[in-house]
């Protein structure tokens, strides 16, 4: 009888507390708020990493990092979720290396600046194999590419723009010479394209292009050696940010400015005090800021908002975010500068106490 007593009060109090457990529980909510995130997602097992890989060490791709130092700040990304890597000299195996650790590390997305594009897709192919977004910048990839995007300047159109500036240096025709820091590169291609298809027609010869390979003291060289063998020059061609400071140098040793017409591309310190100081006629200015900052926020609104809403916000088209280019000469140099101030973008050159030549302005009316 005991026994069965107290069997009937365990009984009675395991009934009493789960009685209490049923009243003190809280029911889940059916819905929970979302909020749009104000910092880095998770993406897997880790958190969001964006790698941006360019080409050398060189002031054009010190314009690239501030470009992604500048989005990672606006995101609020740390510095190592928005990571930016350049070799010292254009080296593709480099730049395949440094993919494929980046591939093993599983970040979120890699956007690279293909030396040979050709080369880099079998890497590029096996980053999106293991679910990294891939984009492209200032290079464009093969056709067909796994790259979803690339961001970056349409370089033919941009040789046609530089042909048209030599075509108005040189009206009556001329020899020209060309440097640049590839032969492979699709840039390099097809801004030397675009350049020889604009001033088809107009008396314009122009040289083999000679090929730097991204060295600078090469290119200078090189720049040297032409006008050496071809000292009445008419002009001079420019393809990457490094080729104009080396023409106008060889220009200068030489004793040919204005002489020598010279048209280039970018809009480094050393290229800007080219044309304060009107060996420089006119260099084509690629936006190369924006290159790194939109690579940033391509990857990051694809990994947080999806693909689709991504490309719709950053107005992708074709596959294709063209950053634009600008003409700069003495003539508008100064409202260049305004520009750049008024969107925030840095420089490091300033035309404070400068004032046009007034020939170099009378060149281009």
């Amino acid at each position: 009888m005991k026994r069965l007593n107290l069997l009937l009060c365990v009984l009675v109090l395991v009934t009493l507390v789960a009685a209490c457990a049923r009243k003190t529980a809280t029911p889940a909510p059916t819905t929970a708020p979302t909020q749009a995130p104000t910092t880095a997602p998770s993406t897997g097992a880790g958190q969001f990493r964006v790698v941006v890989i360019g080409k050398s060490v060189h002031p054009y791709w010190s314009n690239v990092e501030k470009g992604v130092r500048a989005a990672a700040k606006d995101l609020g990304l740390s510095d190592d979720q928005a990571i930016f890597f350049v070799p010292p000299q254009e080296d593709v195996a480099a730049q395949i290396q440094t993919m494929q650790t980046y591939i093993a590390q599983g970040v979120t997305g890699i956007a690279i600046a293909p030396s040979d594009p050709n080369a880099l897709e079998p890497v590029m192919k096996q980053a999106a194999d293991a679910g990294i977004i891939v984009t492209t910048l200032d290079t464009p990839p093969v056709e067909d590419s796994v790259s979803l995007v690339y961001i970056g300047t349409d370089n033919y159109a941009a040789g046609q723009v530089a042909g048209e500036q030599m075509k108005k240096l040189l009206p009556n025709g001329g020899l020209v010479g060309i440097g640049r820091g590839s032969d492979t590169a699709l840039n390099a291609l097809q801004r030397t394209q675009g350049f020889l298809d604009a001033i088809e027609g107009s008396g314009i010869e122009t040289l083999e292009p000679v090929n730097d390979r991204e060295d600078a003291a090469r290119a200078l060289e090189l720049a040297n050696s032409v006008l050496s063998a071809n000292p009445d020059l008419a002009g001079a061609f420019g393809v990457y940010a490094y080729n104009g400071p080396a023409w106008a140098t060889a220009i200068k040793e030489a004793g040919r400015v204005d002489k020598t017409k010279l048209v280039c591309f970018d809009a480094t310190t050393d290229i800007i005090n080219g044309i304060k100081e009107g060996v420089i006629d006119a260099t084509v200015a690629q936006r190369e800021f924006d290159m790194g900052y939109k690579s940033v926020q391509l990857i990051y609104l694809i990994a947080t908002k999806g693909q689709d809403a991504a490309f719709q916000e950053m107005g992708v088209k074709d596959g294709v975010i063209d950053t634009g280019v600008d003409v700069i000469t003495q003539a508008n140099l100064k409202e260049y500068e305004a520009t750049l101030d008024a969107k925030g973008i840095p420089h490091e050159w300033n035309t404070s106490g400068w004032e046009p030549e007034q020939d170099e302005v009378d060149q281009w009316k």
